[in-house]
């Protein structure tokens, strides 16, 4: 008891706040101090984030080691109530002040505004540095530094779709200014002199082609955005060094993503390990995880697959935590939806709806662990029961092409898709979608998926889902039938699509836009005004 006044007597004295929890009126967060420099936030949808309180220029702030927010912070009732954001807190539950902790000078924490605020320039042993010394901010940098620090020379010049749109771009940009002839290097015209004084003399054209450089740089860049690259795995001697530092800060969402990157690369009892590490820091969802983990102990060993498994799967927990395995690879995943299994890899994947895999992997006991997004961190168990499944079909199936690179240009889709190349049509299909176009769109992407492209029977009925006035069924049924295999790839789309929820969708949408209709026809019409002249 003496020793908790004595730490409230100095903690008035100092204009600091005093240690224990603080709630915000109204309920909700808090904040736990346990020293007089650092402390704790905790609220019920988030987990713990680490923050430090340091005086700056004259004002005491409290700082977000997770985030990098800055809160000017005021101490009110000689510390028993605090003032942040707007929201005031008060001291529910005092408690005992760790003593303050000495940071090096020069580390991150001895100036964690600043640090944090230039965190995009630190070094990658400072960002090291700084993660150790417990800023979760500077933790969840590391793993993009560390790829960008072993990625070969050279291996961040444009791709060749890039350069192809980059050029297509500035030689429009350049027919549309009238570009003189003594500027361009390919031209037997070129002349530096004369071209310096053209550009002297019309300083308009030196404004165009910057703009048509930064136009050029801009549809580089969204090539990007619409085929991004696979992020590369990170070496072993990266993920030992991430995943000791999981360890030692302890804190929830980076070691979360550290669990992810282990999964990612096979290393599955790293990953269940950083998993109870961010359970141990609040995070409620990976202790449900981990929990289903642990049981498994030394068995969580991956076993490649060699068949498509057969019969009913549960997992605890998760959105999708039901499989059924049937006939010709067909699995039903809840919610009325089916999906078509496959060995790939030594791996079961499996295409949904939103153009990507589900990817379990099986355990040598038989179990089988999901690895993508929707699914990763489940285990899945073989239920009770016999079942006899025959064997997964394979569907004939053509490779996205790439064979229009300028398609994003100006005109360039309509004379690809003109001659028979489909990634000019898919294009144009997916700029009429952008613009509400539905009915066109499913005309291109019709053309699409005839010449046997999953996408485009994909985005085929992805159109039906936009719009009412377009039935895709009868049209993946037509191609099905005109294939005559049952292996077009249209036969597995139509399969595996849940048509009576699409169609349930459509009919809403039409019952919303005839109500829509009646009511402005039988809305009165507005008076018209009576104004005296």
């Amino acid at each position: 008891m003496l020793s908790l006044l004595l730490c409230a007597q100095q903690a008035a004295a100092s204009g600091l706040p005093r240690c224990g929890v603080f709630e915000a009126e109204g309920g909700g967060n808090q904040l736990r101090v346990d020293g007089p420099d650092r402390g704790v936030e905790k609220g019920s949808y988030i987990s713990d984030r680490p923050f430090v309180v340091q005086r700056s220029e004259g004002t005491l702030n409290l700082v977000d080691l997770t985030f990098g927010l800055v809160s000017e912070l005021e101490v009110q009732r000689d510390g028993r109530a605090l003032h942040r954001d707007g929201k005031r807190y008060r001291l529910i539950q005092p408690a005992a002040c760790l003593p303050p902790v000495e940071h090096t000078p020069g580390s991150c924490l001895a100036d964690a505004r600043q640090c944090l605020y230039n965190h995009h320039e630190l070094s990658l042993p400072a960002l090291e540095s700084g993660c150790a010394e417990g800023v979760p901010l500077l933790c969840q940098r590391l793993p993009d530094r560390y790829r960008k620090a072993d990625q070969a020379p050279g291996s961040d010049t444009p791709t060749e779709a890039q350069i192809a749109v980059i050029q297509a771009t500035m030689e429009k940009a350049m027919a549309e200014m009238d570009f003189p002839r003594q500027c361009r290097d390919d031209d037997p015209a070129a002349d530096a002199e004369a071209c310096m004084a053209i550009l002297e003399e019309r300083p308009g054209l030196v404004e165009a082609v910057d703009t048509a450089i930064r136009t050029a740089s801009m549809a580089a860049s969204m090539v990007e955005v619409f085929s991004p690259a696979v992020k590369p795995t990170l070496s072993d001697t990266r993920l030992q060094r991430l995943q000791g530092l999981c360890t030692k800060v302890g804190e929830s969402g980076f070691c979360e993503d550290v669990a992810k990157l282990q999964w990612t690369a096979g290393n599955f009892q790293q990953g269940r390990a950083a998993l109870q590490v961010a359970c141990d820091g609040g995070d409620e969802r990976s202790c449900r995880q981990a929990s289903a983990l642990l049981q498994l102990g030394e068995a969580l060993v991956q076993h490649p697959a060699a068949a498509v498994p057969c019969g009913h799967y549960a997992a605890s927990g998760g959105l999708m935590d039901e499989l059924t395995f049937g006939d010709g690879g067909m699995v039903e995943v809840g919610f009325g939806s089916r999906v078509r299994a496959r060995v790939q890899d030594g791996q079961i994947r499996m295409r949904h709806e939103r153009g990507a895999d589900y990817v379990l992997q099986p355990l040598a006991n038989g179990d089988l662990l999901g690895l993508d997004d929707s699914t990763r961190f489940q285990r899945f168990q073989r239920q009770p029961g016999n079942a006899q499944c025959s064997a997964p079909l394979v569907f004939d199936e053509t490779p996205f092409p790439q064979d229009c690179p300028r398609a994003p240009i100006d005109g360039e889709a309509e004379a690809c898709c003109a001659a028979g190349r489909m990634q000019g049509c898919h294009v144009l299909g997916s700029r009429a979608a952008l613009n509400g176009k539905w009915v066109e769109a499913s005309q291109h992407y019709q053309k699409v998926c005839q010449a046997g492209i999953r996408e485009g029977c994909e985005n085929l009925v992805s159109v039906m889902e936009n719009s009412s006035r377009v039935d895709a069924r009868p049209m993946l049924e037509a191609i099905c039938e005109a294939d005559g295999s049952g292996r077009h790839v249209a036969c597995d789309v139509l399969a595996t699509r849940n048509w009576g929820l699409l169609e349930f969708g459509q009919a809403l949408d039409r019952a919303v836009q005839e109500q829509s209709a009646h009511e402005d026809r039988t809305r009165p019409a507005p008076r018209t005004p009576n104004h005296k002249q």
